[in-house]
């Protein structure tokens, strides 16, 4: 049917939606995954489209199809929608690529099928130019029990893959975001197509009167699975977007310690060299970050002779004076140490023997994990900069 939506809200949302898919055609299509997602969208917009007043004027006044056709075209189309976003999810769930493509092939046969079925079930109400919702009979029935049943298929699907990746222990944030959208979806989907067979079919009993609940709904709910797969497929072009302009969380991290690192090639001058030319973009290579990790932990070792326990006095000042919670003493003292180290050296004292029991320890064994130990000490530097102290007796021991 004709959407209920207001234009002031459909259009903006449409156009982009347009350039959504658009812009994943041209620079996300390389997987299946993508391109499944891709024809998803697309058919899916195209069918948001054919239920615009405007466009079904155009279409009615040019005698390529009636209103009531274009209404049930764009239902028709969703079908198709749903069978590639099947394909997704299948792929999704850990079939191979060759498996999901042989699946596929009779997700659109069957989506096909269900077309030329609900397109025929609806004739009827076609031909005397009402909605199916108020043409009723049991044709009606039948073309919402033909509509729907893939919709239910792919609601199953959806609701299974979202709620596994949900309970995935190592799942990122951004992956629980993604999938709690997928789940709304899937609950949305699953909801709007069982109570069109059920409140059609009790129409049509006499139990029940919602033909007009019936068509504020479904002119909307369509547009608004739409919008939702929309801003979920706009997330990795959002994402390009924010790492070209420095916003990716590996720049970020590289930034938030380039005042640490400064601080260790300043004491340490040995420390410093460059993998190739230093790049003068905002957005920030893994390289670049393994770099600055590389170089902070050579400078913390070059640095190991002038480490020594932080008097209690000075630690609990430091403590006070930057309110410092329990939590994060631990890395905060560790950034004293290191400040007092950096301070002893300046002051011109002679290498300690080495004291294993005070020098600070990593226990990171990859680049995420390096990154986070470092990214705490740095969050306190400043503030242990300030209250640094050199080591009075190896300094005096140099005099």
């Amino acid at each position: 049917m004709t959407t209920s939506v207001p234009a002031y809200l459909t259009w903006p949302l449409l156009v982009f939606m347009v350039i959504v898919v658009a812009t994943r055609y041209l620079f996300f299509n390389s997987s299946a995954y993508e391109t499944y997602l891709n024809h998803t969208l697309a058919l899916m917009v195209t069918s948001n489209l054919l239920r615009e007043r405007v466009i079904e004027t155009a279409l009615t006044d040019h005698h390529l199809l009636s209103i009531t056709a274009a209404q049930q075209l764009s239902l028709a189309v969703m079908i198709f929608a749903a069978a590639e976003f099947i394909g997704f999810v299948t792929l999704w769930s850990g079939r191979s690529p060759d498996q999901t493509r042989r699946r596929h092939r009779c997700h659109r046969g069957a989506a096909a099928a269900l077309a030329l079925g609900f397109l025929a079930a609806a004739t009827p109400a076609r031909r005397a130019g009402q909605t199916l919702e108020e043409f009723g009979g049991w044709s009606s029935v039948l073309a919402w029990a033909l509509l729907t049943s893939i919709f239910i298929a792919l609601a199953y699907r959806l609701l299974r893959m979202a709620i596994s990746e949900l309970l995935r222990p190592d799942a990122k944030p951004r992956e629980r975001l993604l999938s709690a959208g997928g789940f709304v979806i899937g609950i949305a989907v699953a909801s709007t197509s069982i109570d069109a067979v059920i409140l059609a079919t009790l129409e049509q009993l006499g139990w029940m009167h919602t033909i007009a609940f019936r068509l504020n709904l479904h002119g909307s709910n369509i547009f608004w699975e739409t919008v939702g797969v929309s801003f979920i497929a706009a997330v990795p072009a959002a994402k390009a977007l924010t790492a070209r302009i420095g916003l990716d969380a590996t720049s970020r991290h590289w930034r938030q310690l380039q005042p640490l690192r400064a601080a260790m090639i300043h004491a340490v001058p040995a420390i410093a060299f460059e993998l190739g030319h230093p790049s003068t973009r905002r957005q920030k290579t893994p390289l670049d970050l393994h770099q600055t990790t590389v170089q902070i932990r050579d400078a913390i070792l070059q640095l190991r002779g002038y480490f020594h326990d932080v008097d209690p006095a000075q630690a609990d000042r430091y403590y006070h004076r930057y309110s410092i919670p329990a939590r994060q003493r631990e890395p905060a003292l560790a950034a004293l140490q290191l400040a007092n180290a950096v301070q002893t050296k300046a002051a011109g004292a002679t290498p300690a023997p080495l004291n294993t029991t005070v020098i600070l320890k990593s226990r990171s064994t990859n680049l995420e994990e390096e990154t986070a130990e470092l990214l705490q000490l740095a969050r306190w530097w400043p503030q242990a900069q300030q209250d640094a102290q050199p080591h009075s007796s190896t300094t005096e021991m140099s005099q």
